[in-house]
């Protein structure tokens, strides 16, 4: 009988342990790692914010401090495409008009962030001007190789707040800090190739492109033969007066933000005219009112020429794998301008829209993540890039609007727009280097100073997907133990 009941407590404690096993599932040792890397001493001085969560079903695999909201860095750009892929629809398209209106020429901008983009160009094997080989083409066809009147530059779709409060302004030169309008070239800077002369302390020499005087250039850069790069360019704020600085050893571009990014855009597209044999009489004019009234009809008399247009699906793209933040701007900005009276997933025909800013932005962002149910004490919205260290987002919220996208009608779209290990920053970084790797994660990486992020979707040996979020800040952890953190939880 003593034996007996020893076995019955044995097959008991057997049976239990494989219960206890299969409702663990594959990889629940996994877990068991990622608090085991946690406590190390490098690690314990990061401040995280940790959740994984089953994509499909919402069920947490692992969390760790996931309702502290941290600096999301440029993980916020995940939310800011969700947004607009759920507010805006997938076929919403950025449209730029340019036509003729009693002997003016008009450009009217509704936002769009990619026109000259130089990598899309580069891309699809045209320079950055492709964008006004139409107009010409249709001036031409009326035989017009003079307006008599002036270039008006409508950028009324968005407001004047072009640089964001909360950046730091001593960064405002950088590429990255671009101003945000609703005409937008060149991704908002000018280019400039530094070549050395060769001989030591000699002037280098420059080009810029654009190929513009919307610029005034002063070279202090000077040449060396030995040594770094050390080239750079400084604007005075409210001015397009650039000075280059450092010392240039061998042929270095540098980009360099410009004021007044709809100006610029009427600026250059006048000198391709004037190049083209096409003369503007008249001035270039910002103007105060837009030609469009609350429902986006264009005044009666006003002749379109050509619309340019540039899909969603692209800036979706250029957000979350280039990372541009103006591209995210323009999009949280857009959907502030749509958000009141839209009706859930498309916009309506007759629709009043407003003017695009960085608080209606705010509103439609928090509308988003209002109907997902997030607590409102688990994030902050600032602005829509990251770039501003007052966004706060805790890991669960993350999660919880990248779960709700596993189950969008559109997911395809916005996991298509994010980083991999072949395409991206991922990619640029060499972050899950690994044929095992490959197609199993879709992520967003994310990085200001003191702060490093990665959030996304990996696929577990067992083929479960799983959404996650790792935001680490204050001192922030390295890229490499965030990403043994996510091949952990992957196995």
């Amino acid at each position: 009988m003593i034996v007996f009941r020893k076995q019955l407590k044995k097959t008991v404690f057997y049976i239990m342990f494989s219960l206890f096993w299969v409702d663990a599932g594959e990889g629940a040792d996994g877990p068991q790692r990622v608090r085991q890397l946690l406590n190390k001493p490098a690690n314990k001085k990061a401040n995280f914010s940790i959740h994984f969560c089953d994509a499909g079903t919402g069920k947490t695999v692992f969390s760790h401090n996931d309702k502290s909201p941290l600096i999301p860095a440029s993980n916020m750009k995940l939310i800011t495409t969700a947004a607009a892929i759920d507010q805006l629809g997938a076929d919403f398209t950025y449209k730029t008009e340019f036509g003729l209106w009693q002997g003016n020429l008009v450009i009217i901008g509704r936002g769009d962030p990619l026109i000259g983009d130089p990598v899309l160009a580069q891309r699809d094997g045209h320079d950055i001007y492709e964008v006004f080989r139409p107009l010409v083409e249709q001036l031409r066809r009326r035989e017009l190789t003079e307006i008599p009147g002036d270039l008006l530059v409508d950028d009324t779709f968005f407001d004047n707040e072009r640089f964001h409060p909360s950046w730091p302004v001593e960064q405002a030169n950088r590429w990255y800090a671009a101003q945000v309008s609703a005409l937008n070239f060149n991704d908002n800077c000018v280019d400039i190739i530094i070549t050395p002369s060769g001989q030591i302390n000699q002037a280098t020499t420059y080009r810029l492109s654009p190929d513009t005087c919307y610029v005034t250039i002063t070279n202090k850069c000077t040449s060396i033969t030995k040594g770094s790069n050390t080239s750079g360019g400084l604007r005075p704020a409210g001015t397009n007066d650039i000075t280059l600085t450092g010392k240039c050893r061998a042929e270095q571009t540098i980009n360099v933000t410009i004021d007044r990014p709809g100006a610029y855009f009427g600026f250059v597209l006048a000198e391709y005219l004037l190049r083209q044999g096409i003369i503007i009489q008249g001035k270039l004019k910002i103007v105060d009112k837009g030609f469009t009234d609350s429902l986006g009809r264009l005044p009666p008399d006003f002749e379109v020429l050509y619309t340019h247009r540039t899909s969603l699906k692209e800036v979706l793209d250029t957000c979350n794998q280039r990372s541009l933040n103006m591209a995210a701007e323009c999009l949280m900005k857009t959907c502030g301008a749509y958000y009141t009276g839209r009706e859930e997933g498309k916009i309506p025909e007759g629709m009043a829209i407003h003017q695009g800013s960085w608080p209606a932005g705010r509103a439609a962002i928090a509308g988003f993540l209002g109907k997902l149910e997030v607590d409102p004490g688990h994030y902050k919205i600032d602005d829509g890039s990251g770039l501003s260290r007052e966004n706060k987002i805790s890991a669960g919220c993350m999660t919880s609007v990248l779960k709700y996208m596993f189950s969008h009608e559109q997911w395809e779209l916005y996991r298509e727009s994010l980083s991999t290990p072949a395409e991206g920053t991922l990619a640029r970084r060499r972050r899950f280097n690994d044929d095992s790797y490959e197609d199993r994660i879709f992520a967003k990486t994310g990085y200001v100073n003191r702060v490093r992020t990665l959030s996304g979707y990996c696929k577990t040996n067992s083929g479960r997907w799983l959404a996650f979020s790792i935001l680490s800040n204050n001192p922030a952890a390295s890229n490499s133990v965030i990403d043994q953190i996510v091949k952990m939880m992957m196995e």
